[in-house]
């Protein structure tokens, strides 16, 4: 049976990359898989509409075009027995459940995702084993060891009561999820910030895992979150997402173009048309001259919470 690569890297306290799958496109997560660029992809069944067999095809890509490599993972609706259980039959290899508050939330994110004795999922369907290229009785003996089970901390009351929800059994994780822990402290949403309020509760989480021996991951909007996040002991960490790549791509052509500076927020988080740019198109070619490009960054509407990146 092939070993969760994201769990076995977790449990040796190595770094696992990833990606969140936003556009639920199985063409997109196909391509993405097959370049090799991460250890897990995360399919999300908590915000973005997808339905089962869309699921089904995308986790099965993601692990049949890696031969087992990356990890296809779902994010799910806080202690959905259904979610849980019906994305790990179709295919995820691991599920994160958001907006976790309490040890007994935590304790039923882990009893739908195991099979018996530690758990009720039950046999399931037919199709899990295929994407750990085993038969079915030997994927039903192991795959408790081998589905990630992680649970996400973005609430007051999720800091607050961090100990006891690390006490469940059979946890293999921890995900910080920073823009909705923010806006729980009453501040804007955020990638990340310097905010003391923000950043001790994160080192609450933070502190507690390590005491307990958990990993502790989180999502990062680019390259440059990854880094400061890693030097704090996050282990599965996330760069991006397949929108934030094809967005962002396109708007630093179109800034390129048109002399447009980088804004402080992504490109994909941008709103709005930038008047001059579409009023420059309008000339004639001849008729254009070189813009001065500005230092300071455009905003596209002022008001906007500027994410950080550190």
């Amino acid at each position: 049976m092939r070993v969760n690569e994201t769990l076995r890297l977790l449990r040796e306290g190595q770094p696992a990359f990833g990606t969140w799958l936003q556009l639920c496109s199985p063409q997109a997560a196909r391509l993405l898989a097959a370049q090799g660029c991460f250890q897990w992809m995360l399919v999300d069944f908590e915000h973005t509409p997808v339905d089962y067999p869309t699921a089904a095809t995308m986790f099965s890509s993601i692990s049949d075009i890696s031969q087992g490599r990356i990890t296809p993972l779902a994010r799910v609706a806080t202690g959905s027995v259904e979610q849980i259980k019906q994305a790990l039959d179709c295919g995820a290899q691991g599920v994160i459940a958001p907006m976790v508050n309490t040890a007994e939330e935590a304790a039923r994110v882990v009893r739908y995702a195991r099979f018996p004795p530690e758990g009720e999922r039950g046999a399931g369907g037919l199709a899990p084993h295929l994407g750990f290229g085993v038969n079915r009785p030997d994927y039903l003996a192991q795959a408790n060891r081998e589905t990630l089970v992680a649970v996400q901390i973005e609430t007051r009351q999720g800091v607050d009561n961090i100990a006891s929800i690390l006490a469940v059994p059979g946890l293999d994780m921890v995900f910080i999820g920073p823009n909705d822990l923010h806006m729980s402290l009453g501040m804007p949403a955020k990638f990340w910030s310097a905010d003391p309020q923000f950043l001790r509760a994160v080192h609450s989480v933070t502190a507690a895992c390590q005491d307990a021996g958990i990993p502790y991951g989180t999502l990062c909007r680019d390259t440059d979150a990854v880094r400061p996040r890693l030097s704090d002991g996050f282990t599965f960490v996330g760069i991006g997402s397949d929108a934030h790549f094809m967005l962002t791509h396109a708007g630093e052509q179109f800034g390129d173009l048109h002399d447009i500076p980088e804004p402080e927020e992504t490109w994909c988080n941008r709103v709005g048309v930038f008047d001059q740019a579409h009023a420059a198109m309008a000339e004639p070619v001849s008729d254009r001259r070189p813009a001065q490009r500005s230092l300071a960054p455009v905003r596209a509407h002022e008001g906007l919470p500027r994410e950080e990146t550190t």
